[in-house]
């Protein structure tokens, strides 16, 4: 008999859809459950016996679904988050400075380098700054216009401060959503048992999503589809890589910040689902799933705070554009930013439930195209 904590979750991309990756270590994955399974259709037949009983069950197709639950923390499942986005690769870090040449200004909320070095930094990405004296002026902050002596930036309000004290800025590795679409060999382990083990492929991204609720770890999920479930008796593959050891981020310290429109906002509970619509491709004399079809992105969720401002609800109530980003960063330091630019909030409700209870503003939101950034999610990262 097996039990769940012996069991081992381990995947590789793969080069050929379905195929099993035979010439690669697998890497162990950190989870918190998992339903992933091979599904088969069935058709009893239908011929007329004078005993009543069906002459025989047929298979009629196969695929390989279910979801993974995760529990966050930095860089242990970058593989499925930058498979979710479809993006084809994190972008390379971008490091200025150190350098005692770069100011801050509160008039246009913006970083000035005398020096002239603020050239390989990109509009709509985000930096973290470090090395100021002023607290305001260290931290997380999205670019909104830049030439090479100046940075105006937006997500805090900066406060002057001169040139003089030695100052870094980073803009970390950045995904968007895209159009590149890997799948994966994912293995079952079953250590606890003798060369018992079993892997599924051609196993594709569907969903993703991300819960945050206050006082609880910040938990997620990846959901996949894809072609079959063999059983093994050794792995596929060549061995394991070690799954990363970072800390799990919490609600409680590991929330950085949560822009609206580019401007704090307290919360109770953040959700937030990603999907791709994929579909399954069969086809005559070939009982699994042969490719997986790709559709429309769709990404919404949803945002609670106690009511204290019309603000925000007006915005469902008018139909106003706004924006949302959340910033995670660990004890070590290691952070995510996920940032939607372009939001409509679709649902909207500010009840009195009953007697002492607080009144929630509670709110639904979808994301879509930005018509300036040509995106609807980008996700960055930034190492400790």
């Amino acid at each position: 008999m097996s039990d769940t904590d012996r069991m081992q979750l381990s995947f590789v991309e793969e080069s050929t859809f379905g195929d099993k990756v035979t010439i690669s270590n697998l890497k162990v994955l950190r989870w918190t459950s998992e339903s992933l399974h091979q599904e088969s259709d069935h058709t009893s037949s239908g011929e007329i016996r004078n005993d009543r009983q069906i002459a025989d069950v047929m298979r009629n197709r196969v695929k390989a679904a279910g979801n993974i639950g995760i529990e966050m923390s930095y860089e242990a499942h970058d593989d499925f988050i930058l498979a979710a986005l479809m993006a084809s690769a994190w972008s390379g870090l971008v490091t200025v400075g150190p350098a005692i040449t770069i100011s801050a200004a509160n008039s246009d909320n913006s970083f000035n380098d005398s020096g002239s070095g603020l050239g390989t930094l990109v509009a709509n990405q985000w930096i973290r700054a470090s090395g100021f004296t002023t607290a305001a002026n260290n931290g997380y902050f999205k670019i909104v216009s830049k030439t090479a002596d100046k940075i105006v930036v937006s997500g805090g309000t900066l406060t002057d401060e001169a040139a003089g004290g030695s100052v870094t800025i980073k803009m970390g590795p950045q995904i968007v959503n895209g159009t590149t679409f890997p799948s994966f060999n994912i293995e079952k382990s079953y250590t606890d048992l003798s060369n018992e083990l079993a892997i599924l492929t051609g196993m594709c991204v569907d969903q993703m999503s991300l819960n945050i609720s206050a006082g609880e770890p910040i938990t997620g999920g990846f959901t996949f589809i894809g072609s079959k479930e063999e059983s093994l008796t050794a792995s596929a593959g060549t061995g394991y890589d070690a799954a990363s050891t970072n800390k799990i981020m919490t609600a409680v310290d590991d929330i950085e910040n949560i822009l609206e429109n580019q401007a704090d906002y307290s919360i109770t509970s953040f959700t937030m689902q990603l999907a791709n619509n994929l579909r399954e491709r069969i086809q005559v004399g070939t009982p699994a799933t042969v490719s997986v079809g790709t559709g429309a992105l769709n990404i919404t969720g949803t945002v609670q705070a106690y009511f204290e401002s019309k603000t925000v609800m007006d915005k469902f109530l008018n139909q106003t554009v706004s924006s949302i980003a959340l910033v995670m960063e660990d004890q070590d330091g290691n952070a995510y930013i996920i940032d939607l630019p372009q939001v409509k909030y679709t649902t909207g409700q500010r009840n009195a439930g009953g007697q002492s209870q607080d009144i929630i503003a509670d709110l639904g939101f979808t994301a879509y195209l930005d018509p300036t950034e040509l995106i609807t999610i980008r996700i960055a990262k930034f190492a400790a």
